[in-house]
């Protein structure tokens, strides 16, 4: 081979030996920029215990706070978790794909001096039932303290559907908070996993949700509290047996709106009541603005269909249930609370609510825009769990309102009415005494559309019952007008409404009947009449026309965009 063959092959094979070289070089670039690293804290609080540095897809070998020197006094330490709040474990078993905080739970060794309490409902009338979410501190609800450790305990019978949670609350049943504003509670988030209960509740603050229970029994709840750390605690159930077969009484059952206006004043339906706490027993009836009207005509059993109407302002927050009367506050019956999840027609009013939960999907009813409502509440009990069930329609009650059947519902005052007097002989229109001279055949030759006793105030057959005719050329502008010209006689009291038969159950002694009611708030009454009364008509006991002087009158009621109710009112 001639020399200079010998050096072109010798320059052809270095090349080639370099080009491999760097080919290699570059693959091994390229396989190491293809596995990525990641940082794992550890973390205490802010601060850092210790960082590892590893390839995606690999682990951390395991070590404690104290492998790396770090200890603080006073605390024992529990456990990494995978979050802050310590809901979700970690393991150094956990594959590492993105950067990750690992959080260290600590528990004190200060003695936790609280005074723990169950709260709860019971719709099976067990003994939650009685204690209610707001009960107070009594031998009922109190935990019992072990003498050497922040373990409480509390041995109690616990029926399918019952739900509660675990609080320190004062005398008059406030829950109590830290104070930052953390609600001291321990709920679903703290029970240790078991057969016989479960979390999946609606939540009552700070996050937490009610632990349910599954499995009618006699329990005993054991909490394991750290008296600085809220996050930290456990909750652990052991079923000892069986719980009694009880019933329970829902005939006096009457329910109401329970919850709390954005503005505490006569704006909102709620007014001040502040969940209960703004709202005396002198109050608690059927006649009340919270009570909702019976409208179905079943046994007073808890169940049938109840209906309220009113005004509501933004962020105004509400459930419906049974109250019942407490020391110093209205509470809600345990069992009986239906919320946002209950209402299964919106009726095109979705974006007008939300829930009071973190996804707006559970929790209370929560008011996103302002309005005038109608909540129609369909109340069933299921047999097999002994539980009610709630379902909630809400409809706009300006539209209700604007297409109602609108009526004059009255009667007649007596002859002795007409030409009654008070004490000094003065007429006491206001009260019912007219003071008129009239013979009686004179009165008795009777002469008006409202019709007296055949229309007894919406009891009537179809054909004794004076309805009114929509304008229609006037019904503009988002506002609907309804008329009627009314032939009056001396003596008639009435008022305009749309009817509807309300059955009430609680009030006048338990007694069980049926009436008719303004439907939707719909009563229009001589408060609503813009500008003066014609000679000939005046307001007896406040809410009711009367005719002092027969003759025919035109009534013209315009309802609002917003709901608004207003009359004219002028003799012919």
């Amino acid at each position: 081979m001639t020399n200079k063959l010998r050096k072109t092959m010798s320059l052809l094979t270095g090349l080639v030996f370099a080009f491999v070289l760097a080919f290699g070089v570059l693959a091994a670039c390229k396989d190491t920029e293809e596995t990525p690293r990641f940082t794992v804290t550890f973390l205490d609080g802010e601060s850092v215990i210790a960082e590892r540095e590893v390839e995606e897809g690999g682990t951390v070998a395991s070590f404690t706070p104290e492998d790396e020197g770090y200890e603080k006094e006073g605390f024992v330490f529990e456990g990494w978790y995978a979050t802050a709040d310590f809901t979700h474990d970690w393991s150094f078993d956990t594959v590492i794909e993105k950067d990750t905080n690992v959080y260290s739970m600590w528990s004190s060794s200060k003695e936790d001096t609280r005074q723990w309490t169950i709260a709860g409902e019971s719709s099976a009338g067990g003994p939650l039932r009685e204690i209610g979410w707001n009960g107070g501190i009594s031998d009922a609800n109190l935990l019992t303290k072990s003498a050497d450790k922040n373990e409480f305990t509390i041995t109690i019978d616990l029926y399918s559907g019952d739900k509660f949670q675990l609080c320190v609350q004062d005398e008059n049943g406030v829950w109590q908070s830290t104070d930052d504003g953390t609600i001291i509670s321990r709920g679903g988030q703290y029970l240790e996993e078991n057969e016989y209960m479960s979390a999946p509740g609606t939540g009552l603050g700070d996050g937490q949700v009610n632990i349910t229970v599954g499995t009618s029994g006699n329990y005993t709840l054991t909490l394991t509290t750290d008296f600085y750390n809220n996050d930290y605690g456990k909750i652990t159930v052991v079923r000892n047996g069986d719980a009694p077969e009880i019933t329970i009484d829902r005939t006096s059952y009457s329910w109401y709106i329970y919850g709390t206006s954005s503005e505490q004043n006569e704006t909102s339906i709620l007014g001040d009541m502040n969940w209960g706490g703004g709202y005396g027993e002198e109050g608690l009836t059927s006649a009340s603005s919270y009570a909702m009207k019976k409208t179905s005509d079943n046994d007073p059993d808890g169940t049938g269909t109840f209906v309220l109407t009113g005004k509501f302002n933004a962020d105004d927050e509400f459930l419906f249930a049974v109250l019942t009367v407490g020391d110093k506050r209205l509470n809600a019956e345990s069992g009986t609370m239906f919320y946002y999840q209950d209402i299964d027609e919106f009726n095109g009013l979705d974006e007008n609510f939300t829930g009071s939960g973190e996804d707006g999907t559970t929790g209370n009813i929560k008011v996103k825009t302002a309005g005038f409502y109608t909540f129609t509440l369909t109340v069933t009990l299921n047999e097999e769990t002994n539980m009610l069930e709630g379902s909630i329609e809400v409809e706009d009650n300006v539209a209700i309102l604007q297409s109602g059947n609108w009526i004059v519902m009255g009667n007649r005052l007596s002859y002795e009415q007409v030409t009654g007097t008070d004490a000094e002989g003065n007429a006491n229109i206001a009260n019912g005494q007219l003071g008129i001279e009239m013979e009686q055949a004179a009165y008795d030759n009777y002469n008006s559309d409202v019709n007296g006793a055949e229309n007894n105030f919406g009891k009537g057959d179809e054909e004794d019952l004076a309805k009114l005719t929509k304008n229609e050329e006037a019904s503009t502008d988002g506002k609907a007008v309804y008329e009627i010209t009314l032939t009056l006689d001396i003596g008639d009291y009435f008022y305009f409404a749309i009817p509807e038969w309300v059955y009430n159950v609680a009030d006048f002694g338990q007694s069980y009947y049926g009436t008719v009611n303004a439907m939707y708030g719909s009563q229009v009454v001589p408060g609503t009449v813009k500008g003066d009364l014609p000679e000939g008509l005046d307001a007896v006991w406040t809410n009711n026309f009367v005719c002092l002087e027969a003759g025919d009158y035109e009534f013209v009621i315009t309802i609002d965009a917003d709901g608004t109710l207003a009359l004219t009112v002028e003799k012919a």
